[in-house]
């Protein structure tokens, strides 16, 4: 699927905002918060970003295909820690912000397939901290 026009966007922007999307976001964040609280002593080891990906602009799946290159690349390099910036959607059509939300689920995924350790939300609510399994 191409997202690039209006009428495309406005799809993803209803199918990432859903109900569903949400409470699956929702449950994606109380798993990385339960995982920190299982090994947060270990990331106190873990260096500051060493990498970072800005998403800003990208349409949805655009974002998504870069995001997984880039923690693909991340995880070739053995880098430990990396800054994911996604914004906080407040530029977003209709104020419904899309990249966190779909940035939040495919860390998910990387987590789930053992390649992110764990993920978190940077205190400003527009960038993620993610620490690779190296």
């Amino acid at each position: 699927m191409n997202y690039s026009d209006d009428d495309n966007q406005e799809e993803l922007i209803e199918l990432y905002t859903s109900k569903e999307a949400v409470s699956e976001a929702a449950r994606e964040k109380e798993a990385s918060e339960k995982v920190f609280e299982d090994i947060g002593v270990q990331l106190k080891d873990f260096p500051g970003p060493q990498r970072e990906i800005d998403l800003h602009g990208f349409t949805g799946s655009e974002a998504m295909f870069e995001l997984s290159n880039f923690l693909d690349r991340a995880i070739n390099q053995r880098v430990r820690t990396v800054r994911v910036i996604t914004g906080k959607g407040l530029h977003s059509q209709h104020m419904k912000s899309v990249l966190p939300e779909l940035t939040e689920r495919k860390l998910g995924e990387f987590r789930r397939a053992g390649t992110v350790l764990a993920f978190r939300r940077e205190k400003n609510g527009g960038a993620f901290l993610v620490y690779l399994v190296s």
